[in-house]
Parts: structure tokens; sequence; C-alpha cells
């Protein structure tokens, strides 16, 4: 029959859209029988009389198919599709096809009602095929009435999609927000017309943009024999076959052959009974293909029909039978779960959230949490607003006003906002609208309602302030008073939840919204949300509480409230008079929960700049660190940076970089902090969104121990690995930020300061006459050996190297400095600005180095920073530095100063608004400028 009835579309004549559409009606009329042909195959009761209505349809689809057939041979039509006006015969084939699919309606029309024992919506859909199959009529136009309707539909035509009873194309995914928001309302448009407004006699008339390659994806196939286990008599799943060459289910198969071999040592198989010599089983991949593509092809169908149900259901029990189908359908397979929300039923399952049926409410609550829940149990994402506007959605209704459905409201409220904590809402209107109306009656479902209502509201809460924009919603709601007293002062006994941590994680998600602290107030006692009293309360619970996800989420408290003055002084106070706590935030560092040591390092970098000092003491008073901190990446080029790894190295370079404590327990990590900065280098900041700042922190790590230089300790470090070679290097490397050139210029500033000490003049002693005629001799003899004094360094007066005295200038790092004057970072400029000074330092030959820096061009480089940049601090270093060279008088620098056009007004408005150091370095500037010789056409005065 299915075959049959498929080459009816193939046979379609070739005819305009008008007359061709009447062919399409009437293969979508049979193809349609094909769900009452299964109902009466799978059906538990079937009729006396099935096969003589089987054998009826078959007739009347053969006929059909016949005058099809012959009307193509016959090709009735004209060139322009149109019927020739002396031929008749398209009128009586069509006619005929008319009779045709009135008596196949009539063969549906009786089928007894007990066939379809309780599947009350089953038999509503097979009744209304029959009767508009009774009531079919199809008019056929002549070629002027057929040219006129197709100019009139062509114009007046809308690009809808399909919107029969079952559109088949709904492979579009939930994820694409766009054609969910384009295509799914004109199909709930239609599927929310009552049933009245359909005319029956008219079928499928108003829908004309059905295409013949869907109608097979319409009908819902028989089930063939060849897809049963012989045992079983069950749809196979993994299909094997044997030696015999019959194909059983595998379970089947081998529990048989098990059984066999108790009772008699040879196997047989158990259809054709031939001996078998071995008991391999062989899968059938192809009959397995073909079994979960009959499946996927016959639940698509099965979906549409619960689909149909629902929007045809006159009653509730019609209703609830169609939800649970659906509900069994989705269980066998989850995939199904998607196609169901592509299908468009969630709309229409939010219009039954308001049936005036409870038994209804509930069996659609149950299935859209099962909607709600991936096979591991994590939430779905299936957007009741995809059709749908959230604003008419029953949910949302049925949460923010009582409920007034007896019996049992409140199971049906705790269902809605269980489902609300579980669904996505896709747009921002959505999620602020369900804030509005849904925030103050789950506010007081947690404040007065029992264990189950205080688990739902917060969890749909905690779903609501998840987006930040609701967080002045929900403080105006009220939620801070509740959520404080849920976590210092509510105390309910015999509760299965503790609601801490759920209160906590909603209080994190408004701060970290950036609500304004300082007026909130949390109790009836006038306590503020930044009061001692808040503060006092979240450090006692992260100090006595073990659940980590609760510490989580009282850090993210405390790294909000941080963000006030007054918070901070009283958080600093309570972690430094309370060592327990600074040294439980410490050994939370180390805690395997990733989340926890992320949040535990983030907090002990804000508290940094206030108790720097104490954090280390009892840092280096912890075992495994701070040794741990910084790991062997000896698998680097495979490994990714973690966040907790970047903010390890950032916390130990943050942390005061003068303390020497610190400072020598880090010795033993150079290597490995060098190892790990040369692999950074190698594959590039892209390999993970944590290397850059992991970069950050290493290169501090090594600034660190620029800092005490006096110690021969670190002395012996910087020298043995080449500090000035490495910052040197990361100045201009593709993977150096600005705070990783900011560094490495901290760090040669502190390197070059130290150069002065270092290089000192050699020693020498006067030779005697035989010293002097033994060196001439050596000299003689050996003119090319390559024993020779090394050069003075012209700026330290001294045997100078990058790696033993940390020369600049040795190192080359001169240049590099000059052209990070450049930078479009004010700190970074400074920086290196600050490392360029130290050799212009009291201690150094200031003529020869002005002379070396002249030759850079570096007065042109400090003159665009002071147009450039105008910071005070800046500026200063700045104007010390042209001071040094206008001192000099060196006429090329002279120069250049003077002839800078926009030098005086910046030195002026300097002198009159700067501070006092910045006022005497103007000054003395001025002053030069008026006593230097005019090398321009300008002249300056006071």
């Amino acid at each position: 029959m299915l075959a049959s009835t498929s080459d009816i579309i193939k046979t379609v004549p070739r005819v305009v859209e008008s007359q061709r559409e009447i062919f399409f009606e009437i293969g979508c009329y049979i193809y349609r029988t094909s769900f009452a042909v299964m109902e009466l195959q799978t059906t538990e009761n079937p009729p006396e009389n099935a096969r003589e209505i089987l054998e009826s349809l078959s007739r009347s689809i053969n006929e059909a198919k016949d005058l099809v057939s012959g009307c193509r041979r016959r090709s009735f039509v004209e060139e322009d599709g149109s019927l020739p006006s002396d031929d008749s015969n398209i009128r009586s084939t069509i006619s005929q096809l008319e009779e045709v699919i009135k008596r196949a309606g009539e063969i549906l029309r009786s089928i007894p009602s007990s066939t379809f024992i309780d599947n009350e919506y089953s038999e509503m859909a097979v009744r209304s095929i029959a009767s508009e199959m009774q009531n079919a009529q199809f008019k056929v136009l002549q070629k002027e009435e057929a040219a006129e309707e197709q100019v009139t539909e062509e114009a007046q035509r809308e690009p809808i999609e399909s919107s029969d009873l079952y559109p088949t194309n709904a492979d579009f995914s939930t994820n694409d927000s766009q054609v969910l928001d384009t295509k799914l309302p004109q199909l709930i448009q239609f599927l929310r017309r009552p049933t009245s407004s359909i005319s029956r006699n008219q079928g499928l008339k108003n829908h004309r943009s059905i295409s013949t390659a869907s109608f097979p994806d319409m009908a819902i196939e028989p089930l063939y024999e060849t897809f049963c286990c012989p045992l079983t008599k069950q749809v196979m799943e993994d299909p094997v076959t044997i030696q015999s060459g019959v194909t059983f289910e595998r379970k089947a198969i081998t529990k048989w052959f098990q059984d066999e071999f108790e009772s008699s040592p040879e196997a047989v198989c158990p259809v054709t009974a031939l001996k078998l010599t071995n008991t391999s089983l062989r899968p059938n991949v192809a009959l397995r293909t073909t079994i979960e593509e009959w499946k996927e092809r016959n639940e698509a169908a099965k979906i549409k029909v619960c689909r149909a149900a629902l929007s045809l259901a006159s009653t509730a029990s019609m209703a609830v039978e169609a939800v649970r189908n659906l509900q069994q359908i989705c269980t066998r397979n989850p995939f199904n779960k998607m196609q169901v929300c592509n299908a468009g039923i969630l709309p229409l399952l939010d219009n039954f959230l308001s049936h005036k049926d409870r038994d209804v409410r509930i069996a659609v609550l149950e299935f859209l949490v099962d909607l709600a829940e991936e096979d591991d149990g994590k939430a779905r994402v299936p957007s009741l607003s995809a059709g749908n506007d959230c604003k008419n959605s029953g949910l949302v209704s049925s949460c923010e006003t009582p409920v007034k459905w007896p019996p049992g409201p409140e199971e049906v409220q705790i269902e809605m906002a269980s489902y609300l904590g579980e669904i996505s809402l896709g747009h921002e209107s959505q999620k602020t609208y369900v804030a509005d109306r849904a925030s103050p009656v789950l506010i007081r479902m947690v404040h007065n309602g029992n264990a189950l209502t205080r688990r739902a509201a917060f969890k749909a809460l905690a779903q609501i302030s998840s987006y930040h924009p609701n967080a002045n919603t929900l403080t105006e709601a009220g939620i801070l008073h509740i959520m404080v007293e849920e976590m210092f002062t509510r105390r309910i006994y015999n509760e299965p939840m503790d609601s801490k941590n759920e209160a906590a994680a909603i209080l994190a998600n408004i701060l970290e919204a950036g609500v304004e602290l300082q007026n909130l107030k949390v109790n009836s006692y006038g306590h503020k949300l930044t009061s001692d009293y808040v503060v006092y309360n979240i450090i006692h619970m992260l100090n006595n509480s073990t659940p980590e996800e609760l510490n989580i989420n009282l850090i993210r408290i405390i790294l909000c409230l941080a963000d006030s003055p007054n918070s901070m002084a009283t958080i600093v106070s309570v972690v430094k008079k309370q060592s327990e706590v600074s040294y439980n935030l410490i050994e939370l560092i180390n805690n395997p929960h990733e989340e926890l040591g992320v949040s535990a390092i983030k907090l002990l970098i804000k508290l940094s700049p206030y108790m720097g000092h104490t954090v280390i003491e009892r840092l280096c008073k912890t075992r495994g660190l701070p040794e741990n901190l910084i790991l062997d990446e000896t698998a680097g080029t495979t490994a990714r940076t973690t966040e907790r790894q970047a903010l390890s190295a950032l916390f130990l370079a943050k942390l005061p970089h003068k303390n020497l404590t610190l400072n020598l327990a880090l010795v033993g990590l150079v290597p490995r902090i060098l190892d790990s900065i040369n692999q950074i280098q190698s594959s590039g900041t892209r390999s993970s969104r944590h290397s850059s700042a992991y970069l950050e922190g290493l290169v501090g790590v090594l600034v660190r121990f620029t800092s005490t230089l006096y110690e021969p300790q670190m002395l012996f470090l910087a020298r043995t690995h080449n500090f000035t070679s490495v910052f040197t290097q990361l100045l201009l490397t593709k993977t150096s930020n600005d705070e990783v050139q900011r560094l490495s210029a901290f760090g040669l500033e502190n390197l070059s300061a130290e150069s002065v000490n270092l290089s000192k003049p050699p020693k020498t002693k006067k030779p005697t006459s035989l010293g002097k005629s033994f060196s001439m001799r050596n000299f003689l003899s050996f003119g090319s050996s390559n024993k020779r004094r090394a050069p003075l360094c012209p700026v330290h007066r001294g045997v100078c190297s990058s790696q033993d005295t940390f020369c600049l200038v040795d190192a080359n790092a001169v240049e590099r400095l000059l052209t990070c004057l450049d930078h479009e970072n004010a700190k970074v400029v400074d920086a290196a600005l600050s490392a360029i000074c130290t050799l212009l330092d009291d201690r150094v030959d200031i003529e020869s180095s002005i002379a070396m820096l002249i030759g850079k061009n570096a007065v042109k480089q400090i003159l665009h920073v002071v147009t450039e940049h105008g910071s005070e601090a800046l500026r200063h270093k700045c104007f010390w530095f042209l001071e040094r060279f206008l001192e000099s008088g060196a006429d090329s620098s002279v120069g250049d100063i003077s002839m800078d056009r926009s030098l005086p007004a910046i030195v002026i408005s300097a002198f009159h608004h700067g501070d006092g150091n910045t006022r005497q370095m103007a000054e003395k500037i001025l002053g030069h400028l008026n006593r230097v010789p005019n090398y321009g056409t300008t002249h300056f005065t006071m």
C-alpha cells in the first residue's frame, strides 16, 4: 500500500499549480490513511473485519494509482499546463478520484471504536481523517480560471512553513534562535487556531505549500517481519547472524547457545534446526542501520501525531495520553527530546500549564522536567520562549499569583518553580520579565515554604540572579534580607536541605552584578551589607565551613565586599587578628577542588597590598608552600596553562618584592620559571587563554630577586642566569604584553642601579724593569694572542658585562628601552624611562653617558614623551632627563631641545600647576633655555 501511494505522487502529470494541487491533496489523503493502517496492525483489540478493511483500502489506492497513471499516459494537458477546451477526460479522471477518496473515507469510518481501546486521541485523528475524505471535493479550473488563480496566488503567497497536522521538515536546531523566532510563530499560530475554524470539507486545500518530497516522511511505516528476532518476536537492537544465515538478537541467541550446550554438546540453529560447526556471531550492520532508520522515521511520525493530538485535544484524558506518549518516546531515545523541541510542541505544552484539569498540568510539568534534563542529569536548554512570548507563559503566571487550582496547588507551584529553574530564557527582555513577575513570589516561597517549596524556589532564584541586570529587581523585591537571614540566623531542623549554600550563591550573583553596597540594609536592626556585622559573620562562616561549594560562594561575597574601603579595612583587620583565618585561606590554595583553590588565590591577591608581609610569613610556614605554587612544567608543550597556575604565579609576583624571606624560599624555582618562560615564548600565548597572565606572573617573580641584590645569594642568582639578557629579550618579544614589558623594564632598572657598584677599574701594579722587559717580550712574541685586557665601559668607568655587572650598554638594552618610549601605555613608558635614567646617575660618567644617548637620538624620544603623556610623575622624570642634557651643554642636544616649539608651553604649564619637585625642575629648564644661544628663529624669555 505504501509503495502504491508513493507511485501516485511520482506519476502526477505536469500541470499548473492550481491543477497540480488537486493531485497533491489526493496523495495527502491517501498517505494519512497509513495512520489508520498502523493502528489496525498494532492494536491489541483488532476488529473481526480488519482484513476486509485493509483489502478495501488497498483496492481504493490501486484504483487511484491506475487513474493517475492513465492521466499521465494520455497527456491531457497543454504546454501551459491548462486543460484543453475540447477535452473533458481530465474532469472525468478527477471526478473518479474524488469518488475513490470518499469510498476510502467510508471504509475508515467503518472501523469500530473498540479498536482504539483507551487511545482516545488516535480515534479522534482517524475519525477526523475519515470525515474529511468523505466530504472531499476537487474543483477543476478552466484555462482562464487557472491562469487567474495562479497570478493571484503568486501575488498573495507568503513564505510560510507547511502547516498540516504532520509537518516533516523540522530539522532546525533549538540553538538557532533566529530560525526559531522566524519560523515557529507561524506554526504556532496555525496550531492555536480552534478546530472549528478549519472546515472539515476543505481538508488541506488551504495549505498548498506541501511538496511531493515531504509526503513519504509523513507515513508511519508498518513493522517488517525481518526486523523481529525469531526467538523474542521483538524488534532487534543488536542483530547478529549465525552460521546458518539466520539473524537473531545478540542476547537472545547467546542465551539459546548457553542453554543448548547444557543439554547437548552440539549447537543447532533454532529456526532451521541445522547443526552448526561454530557459534560465532557476525554483526548484521546493514540490518541494524535499517532498523535504526525505521525507528527514527516512525518516532518522528509519532511525535507529529502527538502534536496533532495536543492541538486538537478536546478532553483532558486525550491531552494526558498524548503527553504520556511523548514522554515514552523521549525515554526510549533521548535524541527525540530535541525532535520534540524542534516540532513546536513546547508552546503547546505551555498552554496546557494553565489547563483547568490538575492531571493535565502535572503530566505536562513532569514531561517538561524530563525535557530539561540531559542524560547525565545536567540541565538542557529548551527555550520555552523560542516560539512563544514569555509574557504569556502559563509557567510564569502560575508562579507569580496564588494558585487556585484544587486540589494540591502547592504541588503545581513547586513543579513550576522547579521548571523555571531548569529552562534557559533566551532573550534579555524575557529574563527581565520573569524577574519582575516571579521574584516576589519565589522569595515568599523561600521565606515561608516547606523543604520542597524552598528547594524549588532557590533553584529558580539562582537561575534568575545569574543574569546580572536582574540584580536591582531582586534587591528591590527584598531578596538581600532573606538571603542574609538564611545564611546567618535561619535554623530549620529536620529539613533535608541546607540553605546556606543556595543563599550564598544567590547573594554572590547579585553582588557580582555591581549593585551599590553602601546603603543596602540586610535586617531590621539597620545593619548594612558593608557593616562589620556582615563581614565578621561571613569570615566566621568561611573559617568554620567545610562544604567546598559554600566556601567558594563565601569567597565570592568577600571579594565583592572588598571593593568597599570600609569593608576592606574590616576584612584586613579580622584576617590579621585571627591568624587561623589567614592560615585557612592559605591552606585552601592546595585544595584539590580547582575552583575553590582559584577563589582563595584571588582573595589573597586582593589582600596582598594591605597585609603582604603577614601573608608571606604564614605562607612560608605552610607545608609545601610556596614551592608548590610554581609547578614543574616539563610537559608544558602538551599541557595547557590553567587559571590556577596563572593566578599562583601572579600571587607570588604581587607580594612585597623586598621581602627577603620569600625571595630566598623561591630561589630553587628559578630554573623552572625560566623553562616555563621559554616554553611560552616558543608556543605563543594563544596556546591557552591563561598563558599571558601566567607569563606576567613568572616575569614578576624574577623581578622580585632584583629588589634584593644586596644579598649575595640573589646576586649570584642574577649573574648565573643572566637576568639582564632575559629582561632585555622580553622587552620587545611578540609574547610580551604591556605588563610583561613594564616588569622587564623595572627589572633592568634594578639591575642597572647595581652596575656602578659592581663595575670597578681593574687594579694595576707598577711593573719592575725585569717585568717590563718580560712584558715587552710577551707583547712582541704573542702580539696576536686573544688574552687582551677587556675595554672599560665609558659609562661605569670599569670593566663591564651584561652578565656580571648588569651593564645595559653591553646588553644592548638601551635601544630597546628607547623604543619602549613610543609605547601608548604610560606605565611602560615610565618604567623604560626610569631604567634609562640610571645611566645619568651622579656616580656614572655623565659626559660619556650623554654622548652615548645623543648617538641613539634619545633627546627626541624624551621630547616625544613630554608631548604625548601628561602624567605628573612621567613629566617630572622627563624634565630631570632634559635638565641633565641642558646642564651638560652638549651642542646637539641643546639645539634639539631649544628647537622644540611645544616644550616651552608645557614647561611653563608645569611651572604654574605642578607639584613642588616638578615646579623646581621646570624652573631649571626655563633658566637653561634663557641662557641658550638662539639656534633657531625663536628666543624664549621668562
